[in-house]
């Protein structure tokens, strides 16, 4: 592209040092951030020019979804935005042709890894952070897939270990975790057919009432309207079992993240699945868990959720296999089982995905 146009594609930015022609999106965390190829919700893809002085007046925009036209527009100078809309979730490329102001053609841009899909959030606590799957230290976390391993990346290269908010204190020889993100990626892209993206949304030791108050953050509420995700995965429970909270506390307080995702991100209930949370080997916890069942499954119907997976009663045979030593947080194997769970309760609920 010359220097007399430059082009903005969505949220999107260019990464030359990790693929000359793709498109990237970079997202701010806790520390550091994470690129990875463009995804968006919306099926609209907005183009913005910006013409310097020079002799390029207009440019041609030719939409592609996995090599086949779609649409073209034109940019110009007196209309520098344009818009493609009624997008069928998939893979796109955008060619952008600047023209002369005598109507020839000076050069062509390709933007390639242009996804149309589905972005979920994970909520939750150490589980949904990661303990204790796969772990990794970066130093340097401006995260990219090309800093992990093949196998803990997902296929289509959107979903790699986030950096962990609270492993500095609970484990600090790592500050990335992989949890099941990635394996669900691969899962729901296959069920699918179109682009996915997870976002790690975990932070170890809260409880629903403390989730409540991280929603409030200027950074969790810039991300999550960065990312515009279309369904949201809840997975809270063990750290109000373990303070002894009252289920009906724990339930208004998920209620009340319900409230918050349908008023600030236009959420609608049924794109909100609460798992119920996984099983506590702890002394006196199952108990209590079982309670906070039933409870769950009252708000789900109240409200119009959709059910998530049932933790409890999937882990609360063979810890050995799905936990180790620890009495609650599942071990690599568990983390592939939590994976499939979500798959499962995922697509039961949106067999066709949920691009806005």
């Amino acid at each position: 592209m010359s220097e007399a146009l430059t082009v903005e594609v969505g949220s999107g930015t260019r990464r030359p040092d990790l693929d000359e022609r793709a498109l990237f999106l970079t997202v701010a965390d806790t520390q550091g951030s994470y690129t990875i190829p463009y995804i968006q919700s919306s099926r609209v893809l907005t183009v913005r020019g910006r013409f310097a002085s020079g002799q390029v007046d207009r440019a041609v925009l030719s939409l592609r979804r996995e090599g086949v036209p779609v649409a073209e527009k034109t940019l110009s100078r007196a209309a520098a935005t344009a818009e493609f809309g009624g997008l069928e979730p998939g893979e796109y490329s955008l060619t952008v042709r600047e023209t002369s102001n005598e109507g020839g053609s000076l050069s062509t841009t390709e933007f390639t890894r242009l996804g149309v899909g589905t972005v979920l959030a994970a909520l939750g606590d150490s589980i949904t952070e990661g303990y204790h799957g796969e772990g990794f230290w970066r130093d340097d976390l401006h995260l990219t897939g090309r800093d992990f391993p093949p196998a803990v990346v997902s296929k289509d290269g959107r979903n790699f270990p986030q950096f962990a908010p609270t492993t500095h204190v609970h484990k600090p020889t790592v500050n990335c975790f992989q949890s099941w993100m990635t394996r669900l990626n691969d899962l729901l892209s296959e069920s699918w057919r179109h682009p996915v993206f997870l976002a790690n949304e975990g932070w170890g030791g809260i409880t629903a009432g403390g989730y409540l108050s991280w929603m409030d953050s200027d950074e969790w509420q810039k991300r999550m309207r960065l990312l515009h995700p279309q369904l949201w995965l809840i997975h809270l429970g063990v750290n109000d079992e373990r303070a002894r909270l009252p289920g009906s506390t724990v339930a208004n307080n998920l209620s009340t993240m319900v409230d918050r995702l349908v008023k600030d991100f236009g959420a609608s209930p049924a794109r909100v699945l609460l798992a119920k949370p996984c099983y506590d080997y702890a002394p006196g916890a199952a108990t209590i868990l079982k309670a906070y069942c039933t409870d769950l499954d009252y708000l789900i119907a109240r409200r119009g959720l959709s059910h998530g997976p049932d933790f409890f009663e999937a882990y609360s045979t063979d810890k050995e296999r799905w936990y180790g030593v620890d009495p609650v947080h599942p071990n690599v194997v568990g983390m592939e089982r939590m994976a499939e769970l979500w798959h499962r309760a995922v697509v039961a609920a949106f067999p066709r995905g949920a691009a806005a």
